[in-house]
């Protein structure tokens, strides 16, 4: 995975509203082989969002299947690397 390049293309592709940008943005800084680790207090801490934005952006990531919550991890999530290569096919298309 491109962090760099993901990391630029998430806020600017427009798929996703500012506060699943910067949570999206977090997972992706943070990810392990595609899994972040990360309780949703501590985004909410971290990116300065109320607890209702935290928590309906991540349910909106998992429903657009951006991200999928790891049952055999507390707090961890997987993130779907053929959503985030589709977010970043589009950003190289417009930026090429």
């Amino acid at each position: 995975m491109q962090k760099d390049l993901l990391l630029k293309a998430i806020p600017s592709i427009g798929l996703y509203t500012p506060a699943e940008s910067a949570i999206l943005k977090k997972m992706i800084e943070i990810s392990i082989n595609n899994v972040a680790v990360i309780m949703a207090k501590d985004l909410k801490k971290q990116l300065s969002f109320s607890h209702t934005a935290v928590y309906s952006s991540l349910k909106t990531l998992q429903l657009k299947g951006v991200i999928t919550k790891l049952q055999s991890q507390p707090n961890s999530y997987e993130l779907n690397q053929e959503k985030l290569e589709y977010a970043l096919n589009l950003y190289q298309n417009v930026h090429n």
